[in-house]
């Protein structure tokens, strides 16, 4: 039986996890998937919800993400690097600053199929998707992104809070109404 692309790819972070580089490696691999979309989309199993997970350990997590359409969700960070490589759709990263406490919105990126983003583990950011198809995409972290300590904003007040999925699905809104 052949090795699936996903699996390749949890055996190649794996290996750049305990490197020298380790976001330089994963980047890489993101990047070469990233230049076949489509291949990688026909190895991705059929699955419900948003998430699924491909691979989890403490050093490692990687996900296949979707994004419903006209959604965003609320700004959090990660407490460890990410790294996203768009299959499908697009995801419209919105980049806040650290203010204080608080946070301040610093720049927008847009993420179209084959591109890849990296985020730093301090980085404070929201997703949304202002289509009407899903968005899908590879999301690396290196560290164990279920069991790791995280922070979400309340996107209203600004204020940051311990990060859970049901508050972050709480603060799930239309990406039409995001500024």
């Amino acid at each position: 039986m052949s090795e699936t692309l996903l699996s390749q790819l949890v055996e190649t972070c794996r290996r750049a996890v305990s490197g020298p580089e380790p976001v330089s490696a994963v980047r890489t691999a993101l990047a070469e998937i990233g230049a076949d979309p489509a291949r990688a989309l026909a190895e991705i199993p059929a699955f419900d919800g948003e998430d699924y997970v491909v691979h989890n350990e403490p050093g490692l997590s990687v996900f296949i993400v979707r994004q419903a359409p006209d959604t965003a969700g609320p700004p959090h960070d990660h407490g460890m690097n990410a790294l996203i490589a768009m299959l499908e759709g697009v995801e419209v990263h919105r980049h806040y600053r650290r203010d204080g406490d608080g946070i301040a919105l610093a720049s927008r990126t847009r993420l179209a199929p084959g591109e890849v983003l990296v985020l730093d583990g301090e980085d404070v950011h929201a997703i949304a998707n202002p289509d009407g198809t899903p968005s899908l995409g590879i999301h690396v972290y290196l560290g164990d992104i279920v069991g790791g300590s995280r922070t979400l904003w309340d996107p209203v007040r600004g204020t940051p809070m311990r990060f859970t999925t049901a508050d972050y699905d709480r603060f799930v809104t239309k990406a039409s109404e995001t500024p």
